[in-house]
């Protein structure tokens, strides 16, 4: 089962995007580790409260746990042990990274939601403030983040569903998918 794992081309390509796959994962974090850093209007619920605001610090859970989906997704595509040994963990740890992706994508989409907790008037309002890249860039704010975040959590759930295609069926059959 190692042999089908490891050394066919099928194997080497599955290995490949699931680590693709945690690399995106590490991107993400990247991306939330600038916003916490550069949003001063996150940090402060834009000047109405002293350092941190409540969303800075849910923010800052989400990114932590990004980071360990992402180190945990990379470091089991390289560990060779876990391939030839526990081809399942392997499987679950590729799902479990999806699923926390896409649970994060829903969750930065569904923040529009919580307009009223930050001052504006209507959920529109909220919307534009975070999706206008037209705009100049305000105090402490740079626009087009939060849709660049929003774009990279898609290209990795995307690349999670190629990943999970490729090894849904290890450990079931004398090939790799």
């Amino acid at each position: 089962m190692s042999d089908s794992m490891n050394t066919t081309p099928t194997g080497r390509a599955g290995r490949t995007w699931i680590t693709l796959f945690g690399l995106m994962i590490l991107v993400d974090f990247l991306l939330i580790v600038v916003m916490l850093a550069t949003d001063k209007n996150l940090q402060t619920d834009f000047g109405m409260s002293s350092p941190y605001f409540v969303h800075w610090y849910a923010l800052l859970g989400e990114g932590i746990l990004t980071l360990l989906v992402g180190l945990s997704v990379v470091g089991n595509s390289l560990a060779p042990s876990m391939w030839a040994q526990r081809p399942r963990r392997v499987k679950a740890i590729v799902l479990g990274g999806l699923g926390w992706v896409v649970l994060v994508l829903v969750a930065n989409l569904a923040i529009v939601f919580t307009w009223s907790q930050v001052g504006f008037k209507n959920m529109n309002q909220f919307a534009m403030y975070l999706y206008d890249t037209a705009s100049p860039a305000a105090s402490g704010y740079i626009p087009w983040l939060y849709d660049a975040l929003i774009a990279v959590l898609v290209l990795t759930a995307l690349l999670g569903v190629v990943a999970w295609a490729r090894v849904r069926r290890w450990g079931m059959t004398a090939i790799a998918a």
